[in-house]
C-alpha cells in the first residue's frame, strides 16, 4: 500500500468525526464503510417515513372521526355555525371554497372554526378542509359537503294577466291626498297602496283587492274604503271595486249633503256624553255608511245582472269602510266593516290600540263573511264610532297585511303587534307631511317577505 492509499484509507467517510470514529471502532473494513453507512441511513430514512405517515394516518382518522356536518342554509339569509378542531395536533387550517359562496371562515387559537356570512349561491356544494399533520408530510384534505337552498322570494314568478280577461284590473294601485288645513286646524294627509299578491301573480290572476279614499276640502270629511275579494270566486275583483267605489261615492256625497246635520250631532254628543246625545250620533253614521254598504251590495247585484249566467257569489268581497274629521275637541271616526282584515285607530304613545271592527273570522284569519251575503244587512253592530284627541294612524288594511302581523284575530287587540306594523312601515315609508312619494314607498314596502302569505296586500292610512 502506498502512502496516498495509507492516506485515502484514513480519510472521513462522513463530516461527523464521531460517526467516522464508530465506524472505525467496529472494524468495519475500509470498503465496506461507505456502503455500510448509506444501508443504515436507507434504512432507518425508510422506517422514519413510515413512522411519520402513520403519524399523519392516525391525525386524519381522528379528524374523520369527528364526523364535521354543516347544516343547511339559505340563500340570501344569514347563515352561522362552527365545529371545533384540535388545534395541539394540527396547524394551517383553512376552509377552501368558503368565501366563494360568501361565507367567511376564521379559525381561533384553540381551533374554534368559524363559518359566518350570507349564502350567495344556492346547490350543493363541498368545500375542502386543509390542515397540516406532521411536519415534512404532505398537507391533509377532507371534503365537507354544504348545501344553500334557493332563496323562497326568487321561487316566485310573476306571469302576466291575460289581456281578454272580463273585468280587467291592474296588478297594482297607490294614491296620496294631500290634505292642507281646513277651518283653521292642521290636518293629515291620506296615503294607501294595493299590490297583486304572490299566489295570484305565480298563476297568473289578477289583483283581487281594491281601495278608494278622499278628503272634502270643503267639509273637512274624510272617506277610506278598503275591499278584499274572495280569491275562489271568479268575479271577485269587480266586485271589489264596485264595494269600494259605491260606498266611498256614496258616503262622500252624503257628507257633503248633510254631513253638516252629523257634526252637529257629533258636537252635541261630544259636550254632554249622554245616551240620549249618541243617538242622532248613531242613525246619521248609519245613513252614512251602513247605507253605503247597502249602496254596494246593490251596485254588484246589478252586475251580477248583466253577466250571463253568473251568480251573486261570483263577486264576493269584503268590506271596510270609514269616515272622520278633526273638530275641535278631536276626531270623530266611524266604520262599517264585514269580512275579515282589520280597522284600527293606532296611536303610538297609548298603551293601546282602539279596533273599529270584528272580523268575521273562526280562531285563525282565513274564514270569513262578504258583502255579497244579504244577511249581514240584518246586523247593525257593525258600526263602530268612536273620539280622540289624537291619533298617529288610522288604519284599514285587507288579511294580506293583517294575517302576517297578527296571525290570528286575538292578536288584533295585542299593542305590541301594532307597533311592530308601524315599525315596519316606517322603517321603509316617511309618513311625513305633504309627502307625495310616501304612496309609491308605501307600495314598495307591500313587497314585505312572510312566509306562507302571498295574498293580494291593500292598505290605507289617515296619517
Amino acid at each position: 500500500m502506498n502512502r496516498q492509499q495509507r492516506h485515502n484509507s484514513r480519510r472521513q467517510i462522513t463530516n461527523d468525526p464521531l460517526l467516522d470514529r464508530l465506524v472505525r471502532d467496529a472494524g468495519i473494513p475500509d470498503a465496506d464503510r461507505e456502503p455500510f453507512i448509506k444501508w443504515i441511513i436507507d434504512s432507518h430514512w425508510s422506517e422514519f417515513k413510515e413512522d411519520r405517515m402513520n403519524r399523519r394516518n392516525i391525525i386524519e382518522n381522528d379528524i374523520k372521526a369527528l364526523g364535521i356536518r354543516l347544516p343547511n342554509g339559505t340563500m340570501n339569509k344569514e347563515y352561522e355555525t362552527s365545529f371545533q378542531l384540535p388545534a395541539d395536533r394540527i396547524s394551517g387550517i383553512a376552509l377552501l371554497g368558503a368565501d366563494e359562496l360568501g361565507i367567511e371562515f376564521s379559525v381561533s387559537d384553540d381551533g374554534l372554526c368559524s363559518l359566518k356570512g350570507i349564502p350567495a349561491k344556492s346547490g350543493d356544494f363541498t368545500l375542502t378542509l386543509r390542515y397540516r399533520t406532521v411536519d415534512g408530510e404532505p398537507l391533509s384534505e377532507l371534503p365537507i359537503p354544504i348545501a344553500f337552498n334557493p332563496d323562497p322570494r326568487s321561487l316566485w314568478v310573476a306571469r302576466p294577466v291575460p289581456a281578454d280577461i272580463q273585468f280587467p284590473k291592474a296588478d297594482e294601485d297607490c294614491d296620496y291626498v294631500c290634505v292642507k288645513e281646513f277651518d283653521g286646524k292642521p290636518q293629515k294627509d291620506i296615503v294607501a297602496a294595493s299590490k297583486r299578491g304572490r299566489s295570484h301573480a305565480q298563476d297568473g290572476k289578477p289583483r283581487d283587492d281594491d281601495f278608494r279614499v278622499s278628503f272634502n276640502p270643503q267639509n273637512g270629511w274624510y272617506v277610506l274604503a278598503v275591499a278584499d275579494g274572495a280569491g275562489s270566486a271568479k268575479y271577485s275583483r269587480e266586485g271589489s271595486r264596485i264595494a269600494c267605489t259605491v260606498a266611498e261615492e256614496y258616503c262622500k256625497t252624503y257628507l257633503a249633503e248633510r254631513g253638516h246635520l252629523l257634526e252637529e250631532a257629533v258636537g252635541k254628543y261630544a259636550a254632554v256624553r249622554s245616551n240620549e246625545a249618541l243617538q242622532p250620533v248613531v242613525e246619521k253614521v248609519h245613513e252614512a255608511l251602513f247605507k253605503g254598504a247597502t249602496e254596494a251590495y246593490r251596485a254588484i247585484c246589478r252586475r251580477k245582472d248583466e253577466c250571463e249566467s253568473a251568480v251573486l257569489k261570483d263577486f264576493s268581497t269584503t268590506l271596510l269602510l270609514a269616515i272622520c274629521r278633526k273638530f275641535s275637541f278631536g276626531w270623530f271616526i266611524a266604520s262599517f266593516g264585514v269580512g275579515d282584515g282589520a280597522i284600527a285607530i293606532y296611536d303610538k304613545n297609548a298603551d293601546a290600540v282602539r279596533l273599529l271592527n270584528e272580523p268575521d273570522g273562526g280562531e285563525f284569519a282565513g274564514q270569513t263573511r262578504f258583502l255579497t251575503m244579504e244577511s249581514i244587512f240584518r246586523d247593525r253592530t257593525r258600526i263602530r264610532m268612536s273620539i280622540v284627541p289624537d291619533f298617529t294612524a288610522l288604519m284599514l288594511m285587507t288579511d294580506g297585511i293583517s294575517d302576517p302581523f297578527f296571525e290570528t284575530d286575538a292578536n288584533l287587540a295585542r299593542k305590541e303587534k301594532w307597533d311592530a306594523l308601524w315599525d315596519s312601515i316606517t322603517a321603509d315609508v316617511e309618513l311625513t307631511d305633504d309627502n307625495r312619494a310616501a304612496a309609491c314607498q308605501l307600495l314598495d314596502w307591500l313587497d314585505f317577505w312572510s312566509p306562507g302569505n302571498h295574498d293580494d296586500r291593500t292598505i290605507a292610512m289617515v296619517y
